[in-house]
């Protein structure tokens, strides 16, 4: 792959991969199989499936490549399938142009042919279809092609249906898609085709995938994709920003021109961003105008020239490419002087001159526009539904990533003129509660309630304390082990010039590891490494990377003959368990010996426990060395380069620090009380919240000292919020502390973490002790780390954990009880 993805995404395609090993062997008892990736909209349903393809096709995870592998991609829309071929051929490295191959007339070949992806369209199927028909010198039909294709090597034809958002079509244009894609799960005897015996399904709705396999007697093989980690992978904007008239009275013009201003807003924000982050590519972000429909007489009600000539006052004059349509009408437009070009949904996100583009109803299936920022809607109140799935088709985040110390380019903005407080309520409740195909449920805020807050510039000293505190990200990703992620640190250092030689030294390490570890075992009489090549040897009958989500049981353990091939196909596995083709260099450094017997050496190492979990120790050890040797120079790079050095921390097994960045402003509701000296303000130089009790109490008695110069409210789940683990029912689980307070103390900063919390809370003892295992790890970065309690009466206890003595009696606390014991002991 060209692309990194994201831990679930490589979670998913990995028990796919499992799942379709199990496929295969039933397909060959000739029992149907059907595999169904369940997956929210804005997941990355394709990336994942092409990362299957590559293994299925190249080999990986414990599996070897099959190279008569045959991919049939199946949709309902030719659009759809030029994206996703298009998608294919910017993310994979396995699939070469000519490797992607859309089926169109006049096509005709005995079979398909192996380490190909064919995609056809259920509109070129019907029976008036040149594909379906032989002659004028096309010899077999499409049914024929594929009959053909899969009677020779039935567990080598993968048929991927994709199941994609539709949205607003027409239910009889679904049943004939249905029927069509039923002929390959059911079979089609008229047109001489049996049912495809593997089927690979994806779509956000499973519901509607096993109606298609219904009665076809197939064992169903399911992943379901979590919308959590979606929501955590950073792939989707955190909040929608809703902009309408406060009162009954026209405001078209007036909020186009704001939604222009707003594009503009976003437009120099990504500028200044990506040139600071020295990207290769700036993100260009899009403005989308949903007009009005038309009629015989004209093209629609909205006025054209209007809309160009309002969007240019506001913003500039564009050239001509910036503007297109996406018109049902096939042809360029004039309007406002302009010149605006036909443009296609699916086209518009790769179409990097595109900056303003006008619709009507026709962005549906094949619309995903990431650089789509802000929406404006001429349209009236009756079409709620309709946005509601446009939006949720823009949430996507164009660098597939959340953006660090800039909020308002992790939003979207929704401009609606003509929206009453009823159609405004229906909007957001069908945003707040999505069907699967409009995607996730996101944050929705009414602009008129919001106000932006700034970084107070005079607190630069506070703000550099702040973002030196160590702060975790807890995740629900699959782990890696410590080889794998010092093998990636290594190459990382090396791709950012930080320090070209350590691959090279990485690799080394765990050579020379696997020398010491041979030479110990090699006392060993026993050991499977002296045994000759044409001897029995045990192996695992199932081999897990040390370190790997589900791994660390012991292998189960079978008989087999050493002959050259299964001793190559063992030591193929060994690559794959120790990752990073480290079992190569292995073998290369040992060149000019007994090949068979290097093989057979390696291969008896890893059966061994202790050899992984000394590589394990060595190169955590090693991990953890560099990573604080480089830390200056790694914060120093861009942030796409920072965040791939922070995933390996969020996928390590026990959670790593990282290092903050604050938002340099941030749009807030505006409610509560205006507070004194916190780090954002706004222009009046306060900084307004709801508090509760608790809180108010608190930030009363951090006001009183005159040693405090400013605090900071941690809003949980934002990027910038400083985040402590705690361990409940044998998971981590994030903790947010309330308040951070920066105290002057002998001319330096000293941060104080402030955490009101009440025992009577069902977790409390677990956050208790998360705060005592931070504090034992960390207590040098704080002058205090306080768990506070305040009773009726307002009497405030505090519990800080900088104490040796406190974390020692919290570290043994059984139950609230017990905690509130030691709170009035030592409070």
């Amino acid at each position: 792959m060209r692309i990194e993805l994201k831990p679930f995404q490589e979670n998913a395609a990995r028990d796919l991969l499992q799942e379709i090993t199990f496929a295969q062997r039933e397909v060959r008892l000739k029992k149907p199989q059907a595999i169904v990736l369940s997956s929210p909209t804005g997941s990355g349903k394709t990336v994942i499936v092409t990362q299957l393809l590559e293994w299925i096709c190249q080999g990986g995870e414990e599996r070897e490549g099959d190279k008569k592998a045959v991919f049939l991609w199946l949709s309902d829309s030719p659009e759809l399938n030029a994206q996703s071929r298009d998608k294919i051929a910017r993310q994979s490295s396995a699939f070469p142009e000519n490797k992607l191959v859309l089926i169109e007339p006049p096509f005709s070949e005995e079979r398909l042919q192996p380490g190909t992806v064919y995609f056809l369209n259920t509109q070129k199927l019907s029976k008036t279809s040149l594909l379906t028909r032989a002659g004028d010198g096309r010899e077999y039909t499409i049914w024929e092609t594929i009959e053909n294709t899969v009677r020779e090597q039935p567990e080598h034809v993968y048929l991927v249906i994709d199941e994609a958002h539709r949205g607003t079509a027409e239910d009889r244009d679904r049943k004939t898609a249905n029927s069509i894609m039923q002929r390959f799960i059911k079979g089609y005897p008229e047109g001489g085709m049996g049912p495809v015996p593997l089927v690979i399904g994806m779509s956000a709705t499973p519901e509607r995938f096993e109606k298609l396999i219904e009665g076809a007697n197939r064992t169903k093989r399911q992943h379901v994709i979590n919308p959590d980690d979606v929501k955590q992978s950073g792939l989707l904007k955190e909040k929608i920003v809703l902009y309408h008239p406060q009162e009954d009275q026209p405001a078209d013009w007036s909020l186009l021109e704001l939604a222009a201003k707003r594009w503009k807003d976003y437009h120099n924000k990504w500028d200044k961003y990506c040139r600071e982050q020295h990207l290769e590519q700036t993100v260009e972000p899009v403005l989308v105008i949903q007009v009005e429909d038309g009629n015989a007489k004209q093209l629609s009600k909205t006025n054209l020239d209007d809309v160009v000539k309002v969007t240019e006052r506001a913003i500039g004059k564009l050239p001509d490419a910036a503007w297109a349509h996406a018109f049902q009408e096939d042809t360029d437009i004039e309007a406002g002087g302009r010149k605006i070009r036909k443009i296609e949904a699916s086209k518009i996100d790769g179409d990097r001159a595109a900056r303003i583009v006008l619709f009507k109803m026709s962005l549906s299936t094949g619309w995903d526009c990431p650089r789509a920022e802000v929406m404006m809607s001429f349209r009236k109140t009756v079409d709620h539904t309709l946005i509601a799935q446009l939006v949720g088709r823009m949430v996507r985040t164009p660098l597939a990533r959340k953006v660090e110390g800039n909020e308002l380019l992790n939003t979207v903005a929704l401009v609606l003129p003509h929206y009453d407080e009823d159609g405004l309520r229906k909007i957001i409740r069908t945003l707040n509660n999505p069907d699967p195909e409009s995607g996730l449920a996101v944050e929705v805020a009414d602009a008129s309630e919001l106000v932006t807050v700034r970084i107070d510039a005079s607190k630069e000293t506070c703000i550099q304390c702040y973002q030196s505190l160590p702060s975790y990200r807890i995740e629900r990703v699959p782990k890696m082990s410590s080889i794998r992620r010092l093998v990636r640190f290594a190459r990382y250092l090396s791709m950012d010039e930080i320090n070209l030689d350590m691959l090279d030294d990485v690799k080394g390490l765990i050579v020379r590891t696997l020398e010491r570890e041979l030479a110990r075992y090699k006392k060993n009489k026993a050991f499977v490494g002296n045994m000759s090549a044409n001897q029995e040897i045990e192996v695992a009958e199932t081999w897990i990377g040390y370190g790997e989500e589900d791994g660390g049981g012991k292998s189960k353990k079978v008989t087999v003959k050493a002959t050259e091939e299964n001793i190559d196909d063992l030591f193929a596995r060994c690559g794959r368990s120790l990752g990073e083709g480290l079992h190569m260099e292995y073998w290369r450094a040992r060149e000019g010996g007994d090949q068979l017997r290097t093989k057979l050496e390696l291969i008896g190492l890893l059966m061994e426990d202790d050899t992984m979990e000394r590589l394990e120790e060595i190169c955590g050890g090693r991990l953890a060395e560099l990573q604080q040797k480089h830390e200056l120079a790694i914060r120093k790079l861009g942030s796409a380069a920072r965040e791939r050095y922070n995933v390996l921390k969020r996928i390590a097994k026990e959670p790593e620090p990282e290092n903050l960045l604050l938002s340099p402003e941030m749009e807030i509701k505006k409610e509560g009380t205006p507070w004194e000296k916190h780090l954002y303000v706004e222009e009046n130089g306060s900084f307004s919240a709801a508090l509760n009790t608790w809180e108010s109490r608190v930030v009363d008695i951090i006001l009183e000292d005159t040693s405090v110069i400013a605090w900071l409210r941690v809003v949980p789940r934002k990027d910038w919020a400083l985040c402590i683990p705690y361990d409940k029912e044998n998971e981590k689980h994030p903790l947010y502390p309330d308040i951070i307070a920066f105290r002057k103390v002998k001319g330096k900063i000293v941060a104080d973490l402030l955490d009101p919390h009440g025992t009577h809370i069902d977790d409390a003892v677990e956050k208790a002790r998360g705060l005592s295992a931070y504090a034992r790890k960390h207590s040098g970065d704080f002058g205090r780390i306080d768990l506070i309690i305040v009773n009726k009466n307002g009497q405030v206890k505090r519990l800080d954990f900088n104490d040796e003595r406190v974390r020692d009696r919290v570290d043994r606390v059984k139950s609230r009880e017990h905690l509130e014991e030691i709170i009035a002991d030592m409070g």
